[in-house]
């Protein structure tokens, strides 16, 4: 075949990427061959260390829960777990990608170089070194200045240039305190875009929760969601067993949706979330749960619509929503601002967004997007 009938469809990334299949496509003309980007290696790379930072986040919850209720107000386990989390995924990642490794995290070892901070800091290290050695895969013993070099390399701007990591380590820490949803949420950028995406859920029901809020009648807990653009959206338990593709609901009428919300209503606008509903026609109550962890159980269809309305003058961390993005978008779902834009992960570590963060499936978002228009008018209307 000569090279003149060839058409090459190339993806932005694919100087960048050694990862990529050809394939013919048929064509009226001629016979075309297609150039995809494939981020496998990237994907094992996220699940391995998103479940080492989930081990590693169970061991200290754990030990904080059986604690007495004052020492609870302590917060020095969230934020062993915290640091611990991100030293590992960083950690993990840099082993398998030593060269231009850039991450966008929530977290840096600023305060833990601080004075009387020594104390977290050898706890820190010994946890993710426990974490090291229960592994298998690394024969290695952290100091505690790799342990906080680790956290260091959070330090990465993000933007639409080349590729970037982004973490948040534990996203829903209060969560993690009451012993309720957390998850440690793990994305990959390629040129502004988010092309992989991975949500460690260790308290999330292998069962819907869709009926019984953010807990199940099952004694099974920790999901895994991951998903890889283009290839959709998949579960499986956090200890490793087969993963199932998962959909977003079908559910078209508003009246049988069901809607998620922030737990805490210092994180949105509960009032606002609740006249959306009702101009939609919802009659279930909002199940309201901690973290990312909402994104993957509406993945896979435990509700209908997840409504965020941060309260003003809060700028959304591109790090709060990105891995989470992709696990309901490759999943059927759609994820919007309030005017209907979609997120935008390219411009730094804010997203630059209208309002708040909207998301449903593509029959629904029609009407929720009229809802939330008519509901932010008379929010505003009345003030």
């Amino acid at each position: 075949m000569s090279l003149n009938c060839l058409r090459f469809v190339v993806s932005h990334s694919l100087k960048k990427s050694p990862h990529f299949h050809l394939s013919y496509l048929p064509s009226s003309s001629s016979s075309a061959v297609s150039v995809t980007m494939s981020y496998s290696k990237e994907l094992a790379a996220a699940k391995k260390a998103a479940s080492l930072a989930a081990r590693l986040c169970q061991k200290v919850q754990k030990v904080l829960l059986q604690s007495d209720v004052q020492s609870k107000n302590d917060k020095s386990p969230v934020t062993v777990a915290d640091y611990g989390s991100q030293a590992l995924v960083s950690f993990a990642l840099q082993q398998e990608f030593p060269t231009d490794f850039s991450l966008v995290a929530e977290e840096d070892s600023k305060d833990l170089r601080k004075d009387g901070a020594q104390e977290i800091v050898d706890r820190i290290t010994k946890l993710v070194n426990d974490s090291l050695t229960s592994d298998g895969s690394y024969n290695v013993t952290l100091s505690t200045e790799d342990v906080l070099k680790a956290i260091d390399s959070g330090r990465s701007e993000g933007g639409s240039q080349g590729r970037h990591w982004v973490l948040d380590p534990i996203d829903g820490t209060k969560g993690f305190v009451r012993g309720d949803q957390y998850a440690i949420a793990l994305a990959l950028l390629d040129g502004g875009k988010v092309v992989l995406g991975v949500l460690a859920c260790p308290n999330l029901p292998l069962t819907s929760i869709s009926a019984a809020g953010q807990h199940s009648t099952s004694n099974e807990v920790g999901c895994l969601f991951f998903a890889e653009v283009g290839g959709g959206t998949y579960m499986q338990p956090l200890d490793g067993s087969s993963a199932v593709k998962v959909q977003v609901t079908a559910v078209e009428n508003p009246e049988d949706a069901s809607f998620f919300e922030s737990y805490e209503a210092a994180h949105s606008m509960h009032d606002l979330s609740s006249l959306i509903a009702q101009k939609l026609g919802v009659k279930a109550p909002p199940v309201r749960i901690d973290s990312q962890a909402k994104y993957g159980a509406l993945s896979r269809g435990d509700g209908a619509i997840y409504l965020r309305f941060p309260h003003k003058g809060y700028r959304e961390k591109i790090w709060d929503h990105a891995a989470g993005c992709i696990v309901v978008t490759e999943a059927g779902g759609v994820v919007t601002d309030a005017a209907g834009k979609l997120l935008d992960f390219s411009m730094g570590k804010y997203l630059d967004l209208d309002t708040g963060i909207i998301v449903t499936n593509q029959k629904l978002m029609p009407l929720l997007h009229n809802a939330v228009r008519e509901s932010l008018k008379e929010k505003a209307a009345s003030l």
